[in-house]
């Protein structure tokens, strides 16, 4: 399959090497002024544990690196991997663009498929979230590819019926099937939509806990400062619920569902995860901005809901200090 990784951050990059080295032919596209940078590529120490295997993987990928993205190509996936704030910018040239290839959406989505339908029809698009992570320091990767990736057809939680929906499940079933050859899990949620919406709150609750403690690590080593953080996630779903959305049916959702005095040490340990801590630790210095957008667009989305939320807001001084502070974290 010929696929092109639109975004050359960590997520981007760990996909398009992980499917790269499944025998795809992947090309990242970058801006102009990027492309002398991955000359040499990008070195990677991460933690895979796709399957069964878990190895510790320190090389150099160079993938083949791309300016632009032609009709004409003959791409059959865009994977596109950028901050959320940053499709709404890119969608009309993707949208033009595109050819007949798919795009796979594997990044935050806060804002609703409304956006993605005003350029794209059902029949071109599948969403999705990685279970990976990291962070870009001086041009080395470090994290960890879970292995597990989360996908959705374009039609998520709609009844729609007919040749578009039929194409949209048929383009759901050939990303699953890619997934799985290249040594991930894939787990199909039926309204992916506000799945995405959890996983975005949830994310939030982790970024305010680690924005006071001024780093990730240190906020898993605090039963306070976690149980605080499990206050601002439960505010979190609270907003997700009245956006919609059944928060009882996405597993990002379940440490928030429960009282914080009795959940707060297992929330703990499970942040402490050798993963979770692979993931996390490098991404307060390395996107501190997208940290920061991801806790800005969740309240602003509170306070046009009316909804109570003075955990949350009590932490915005911490997530603005996190992006001054970012480069000496």
């Amino acid at each position: 399959m010929r696929i092109v990784v639109f975004g050359s951050g960590a997520i981007g990059t760990l996909h398009a090497w992980a499917l790269s080295r499944a025998g795809h032919d992947v090309s990242v596209l970058v801006r102009p002024e990027q492309l002398a940078h991955w000359s040499d590529g990008i070195g990677l120490r991460i933690l895979d544990v796709r399957g069964r295997r878990r190895r510790e993987v320190v090389e150099r990928f160079r993938p083949h690196a791309v300016t632009e993205l032609r009709p004409t190509d003959g791409v059959d996936l865009v994977v596109l991997a950028v901050r959320h704030t940053q499709t709404p910018d890119v969608l009309p040239e993707l949208a033009r663009n595109l050819g007949s290839a798919t795009v796979l959406f594997l990044n935050n989505n806060w804002r609703g498929l409304d956006l993605i339908d005003a350029h794209l029809g059902k029949d071109q698009y599948v969403l999705g979230a990685p279970r990976g992570g990291g962070g870009i320091i001086d041009n080395i990767l470090d994290g960890a590819l879970e292995g597990g990736i989360m996908l959705g057809s374009s039609v998520s939680g709609h009844a729609l019926y007919g040749p578009t929906t039929d194409t949209a499940e048929q383009n759901l079933g050939r990303l699953v099937a890619l997934f799985a050859e290249a040594g991930f899990r894939p787990e199909i949620h039926p309204n992916m939509e506000h799945w995405l919406w959890v996983h975005f709150a949830s994310t939030a609750a982790w970024i305010c806990g680690a924005a006071r403690a001024r780093g990730f690590e240190p906020f898993t080593r605090s039963n306070r400062a976690v149980y605080d953080a499990l206050h601002a996630g439960r505010e979190a779903m609270q907003i997700c619920a009245v956006r919609g959305a059944d928060v009882r049916t996405a597993q990002d959702a379940r440490p928030f569902l429960l009282p914080p005095s009795t959940v707060t040490p297992a929330v703990r340990l499970m942040l402490r995860g050798e993963l979770l801590q692979r993931m996390s630790v490098n991404h307060g210095r390395y996107g501190p901005v997208d940290l920061y957008e991801i806790y800005d667009d969740l309240v602003r989305t509170g306070e046009r809901l009316d909804v109570p939320m003075p955990c949350l807001l009590s932490y915005r001084a911490d997530v603005e200090r996190m992006v001054e502070l970012a480069p000496s974290l």
